[in-house]
């Protein structure tokens, strides 16, 4: 069963605000599309006086019960904000924070400088600054001229082929195929993308400590629903019975090694994960530990925002984020 748009889902960072604090893990408050300052908060008019920059973090998540993998997962910009700020992305990672981002490769949009027909392999893109690079040797691009995303008009995927020329603000592009399609400069945009492939949940970071047990992580389930970050610590008891305990500040039972051990995750109606009997192997023994970590299929994505000095109030302002999935 395939992965429908509505099982993707954009989710805020658990930690929101302007400082080097901001961003960290996925957290489960859901940015809902259309609502307003849901993710963006509103520009004072000091910091459109004086411009500013900002930085906020989300996750796009698979959320679909069928536990399915998203076998390509493309994001990037529709189109460029209506207003005077420039808004970009960039890939994070599950746990950075804002004073850990530095200065990520950049994806953004421009608008076709000039019209093109088919079968052209070189064009040219306006973008809102020059110096910043949204466009690489090696990018995945799209070009489309739809009336809103995937429909009212045409739209193809290209793959950049060596380092594109910059003129002030205008960007010269090759690609490695060709156009299928013609494009007016009046409503066509091109987007670099950010693409990941096999997002599914999964674990990392095994270690065991132990002179003889042994943990197939194979055999574990990390679900797309009820899955979280988070780093495990299981502590044997006695050659079946553990304890487990997590740094993402919540409270699971211990379990044993004869049983599956499921924990649910409540606010989601799913298990965490699921640790079937075949993991175990060997022999454990009081005092073993195990330690792994889940990771949820969410691919972290960081948005920055320029508001430059002397920008113009905009009454109705959105920054349009396009989900690309194959499954």
């Amino acid at each position: 069963m395939a992965i429908v748009g509505s099982e993707l889902v954009y989710y805020a960072s658990a930690v929101v605000n302007d400082t080097g604090s901001n961003g960290g893990r996925i957290s489960a408050n859901e940015v809902v599309s259309g609502s307003s300052n849901s993710f963006w908060p509103n520009v004072p008019e000091s910091d459109l006086t004086a411009g500013v920059t900002q930085w906020r973090k989300g996750f796009v998540r698979v959320d679909n019960a069928a536990n399915e993998t998203a076998s390509v997962l493309r994001v990037g910009l529709w189109r460029p904000t209506p207003g005077d700020d420039e808004v970009y992305l960039a890939l994070g990672t599950q746990t950075n924070i804002q004073s850990a981002f530095g200065s990520p490769n950049l994806y953004g949009c421009g608008k076709l400088n000039t019209s093109e027909v088919a079968g052209s392999n070189q064009f040219d893109v306006l973008v809102e600054d020059g110096a910043v690079i949204i466009f690489r040797d090696g990018d995945t691009i799209r070009i489309s001229n739809e009336t809103s995303l995937g429909t009212g008009g045409t739209a193809e995927i290209h793959t950049i082929s060596g380092t594109p020329s910059v003129a002030g603000d205008v960007v010269t592009i090759t690609i490695s195929g060709t156009l299928a399609n013609d494009y007016s400069s009046t409503n066509t945009y091109v987007s670099s993308l950010i693409v990941t492939t096999g997002l599914a949940g999964t674990t990392t970071g095994k270690t065991v400590t132990s002179v003889a047990g042994t943990f197939a992580e194979a055999n574990m389930t990390v679900g797309n629903i009820g899955s979280i970050y988070q780093v495990l610590t299981f502590t044997f008891t006695s050659a079946t019975a553990f304890t487990v305990s997590s740094d993402a500040g919540i409270t699971l039972a211990g379990g044993t090694t004869d049983a599956t051990y499921a924990p649910t995750n409540v606010s989601k109606g799913a298990s965490y994960f699921s640790i079937p009997p075949t993991c175990w192997g060997g022999t454990w023994a009081t005092g073993n530990t195990l330690v792994i970590t889940t990771v949820p299929p969410s691919l972290p994505i960081l948005e920055k925002r320029v508001v430059p000095a002397g920008a113009t109030a905009f009454g109705s302002q959105a920054r349009s984020l396009m989900f690309l999935v194959e499954s």
